[in-house]
């Protein structure tokens, strides 16, 4: 038996730790423990409702404004004013959010994950033909970061220098609206305190065609962010599209002239299936063999609550007010909840309805207890209630992590951006699941594709970004076109002895917020269950894996086996680990030098 820990996870937020055990060269046991405990459920207790946006924010500085909307939601929601919002507010809120959404993604693909591929270990396995070479060279060039191990290149890499640029411009953009970013004081509840003027907007504007700019250089070139989306997006998307995409780019010469932008150099050469089985080439990064549920499909769910407001009706008019997820009627979001069984049986049907009442979490593998006997609570009856001496932590016992164990009708579920596209039935992600479903009878090496991977959630990410920005174009051009009257905020009294919720989609996944007043009206519970709760769950009273520990299991070291020496680089476990984007803060940094 191998044993290999990773402590502390590099490139993510808060102190993550992953432990596998290895039996014949493959993961058969996972440990994902959080390592850090925050409090800010029990700091909130005996505060003002209405501070309690203020505070959740500092949970996380990447996200801190979908934990500012779900705060105030929170309170909107014990208020019973929800449908009352002004349609202007929840406009500064989408552009808001859908900024920050892109500042997480675009860091999480070029200064997380992305730098992985340049490692020199694909030097290595790569370097046996030209196209292989050729690559190496690509990969590198693009993806490189200063201090990271690479595959004998120094200087940064194009992505990283535009990508940082790229975060300083929507941070920038969001400071605009909210005042300063992170931790903006202008949402909340009832609203936002900002009244975005003529000068406001055109500056967001001229942010919008930098963000743009940005994304179709490094996912859509040649084609124009509108063109993508079109294409692949809508209802007259074409199912051959990335097909008759990746036949026509040449295969001499990688470079992004040549139309092998990031989306579509990745698209190819993280997929065995696209490379080899489509493209006859045997150079490949088999991303899409990696991470999945291949053994264990019926032990996982896919979960995502409700994403940005609808601020126009089905007939165009813009309208006040929002409906929660756990009232949800069709049409309340632009990206709408849903869940689905990791079997995915039919990805032509439906999405489940999200029954809030089905979520619970549980302690028995977590460094907290329950008072009562319950070995599940639901989130708006949770407690917070820690190990307080240190002998009791100890992250090889029954009790492994700081982080609790949400479950969805006793299923853990994956959230985020695969969640997203699964349970939104996304035609592009769609298409290629179906693709790599359908190929694996051409597949004869003894592994099989899985419709979810390393691979799929990577390329949600950036068929995400794509969503999105043109998304954040029609907020803004609406926050100029609004109808009057406008109106940012109205008064809101929480009422005492009440209780609220909101959950909704944070970019890493689904972020819920439950809140109940005593009879004075100050907070008397709250409770968090944020993406990483959910991916890096431990395991629950029946020994059931999180989603992020049951996707290492039967993993290799590497995606092409465990290569001698690869136990002390197991690039498998950092690709797997940082395609889920972890964030142990909203639930401390490894970085391999050479």
């Amino acid at each position: 038996m191998v044993r290999i820990e990773i402590d502390p996870v590099s490139r993510t937020q808060g102190g993550l730790r992953v432990s596998v055990e290895m039996k014949d060269g493959s993961v058969v046991d996972a440990r994902c423990s959080g390592t850090t405990y925050r409090g800010f459920e029990q700091l909130m207790l005996g505060r003002d409702p209405m501070d309690a946006v203020y505070f959740t924010q500092r949970v996380c500085g990447m996200c801190s404004t979908p934990h500012a909307i779900a705060a105030a939601g929170a309170v909107e929601s014990l208020a019973g004013v929800t449908d009352q919002i002004p349609k202007d507010a929840l406009l500064v809120r989408n552009i808001m959010s859908g900024l920050a959404w892109l500042r997480s993604h675009v860091e999480n693909l070029y200064l997380s994950f992305l730098p992985d591929l340049a490692d020199p270990i694909y030097g290595d396995l790569l370097k046996y033909s030209d196209v292989g070479t050729a690559l190496t060279r690509e990969l590198a060039g693009r993806f490189n970061v200063p201090g990271y191990a690479s595959s004998g290149y120094t200087a940064p890499g194009t992505a990283y220098t535009e990508a940082l640029r790229f975060i300083k411009l929507t941070g920038e953009a969001e400071a605009l609206l909210g005042g300063r970013s992170p931790h903006s004081p202008a949402i909340v509840p009832g609203g936002v305190t900002v009244n975005p003027s003529a000068s406001d907007i055109m500056r967001l504007k001229g942010y919008y065609a930098s963000i743009v700019d940005f994304l179709e250089k490094r996912l859509t070139y040649p084609l124009s962010l509108d063109s993508w989306v079109e294409s692949t997006h809508s209802k007259q998307s074409n199912p051959d599209f990335i097909l008759n995409q990746i036949k026509s780019l040449p295969t001499g010469n990688l470079a992004r002239d040549k139309g092998w932008n990031d989306m579509q150099l990745f698209s190819v050469f993280g997929s065995r299936m696209m490379s080899y089985d489509f493209l006859s080439m045997p150079v490949y990064v088999e991303l899409d063999t990696l991470g999945g549920y291949p053994l264990y499909d019926q032990l996982i769910g896919f979960l995502n609550y409700g994403a940005f407001y609808k601020v126009r009706d089905s007939n165009g008019r813009f309208t006040d007010g929002y409906t929660p997820v756990d009232g949800e009627t069709a049409g309340t979001f632009e990206i709408p909840s849903g869940f689905t069984t990791g079997g995915m049986q039919n990805l032509y049907e439906s999405a489940g309805k999200v029954d809030p009442a089905m979520i619970t979490e549980q302690v028995g593998s977590s460094f907290f207890s329950y008072g009562g006997s319950d070995a599940a609570l639901a989130p708006s009856a949770g407690e917070t209630a820690p190990a307080t001496k240190a002998a009791d932590i100890d992250f090889s016992g029954q009790k492994y992590s700081f982080v609790k164990a949400p479950r969805y009708g006793n299923v853990p579920c994956e959230t985020g951006p695969m969640a997203r596209m699964i349970n939104t039935r996304e035609p592009y992600i769609r298409n290629i699941m179906q693709m790599l479903h359908f190929s694996n009878p051409k597949f004869s090496s003894g592994k099989s594709y899985t419709m979810t991977s390393v691979y799929m959630r990577v390329l949600s990410r950036m068929q995400e970004c794509l969503i999105i920005a043109q998304l954040l174009g029609d907020w803004i051009n609406d926050l100029e076109a609004s109808s009057d009257p406008r109106k940012y905020c109205i008064q809101v009294r929480p009422p005492a002895g009440k209780a609220g919720a909101c959950m909704i989609e944070a970019p890493r996944g689904a972020l819920g917020h439950w809140m109940r007043l005593d009879e004075d009206g100050k907070i008397a519970g709250y409770q968090i269950v944020s993406p990483t709760t959910w991916n890096a769950s431990p395991r629950d009273a029946e020994t059931k894996f999180g989603p992020l520990e049951l996707s290492l299991i039967g993993v290799k070291t590497t995606p092409r086996g465990n290569i001698p020496g690869s136990e002390g680089n197991p690039i498998s476990l950092y690709h797997i680990i940082r395609s889920f984007d972890p964030c142990v803060s909203c639930a401390v940094h490894t970085i391999r030098v050479k």
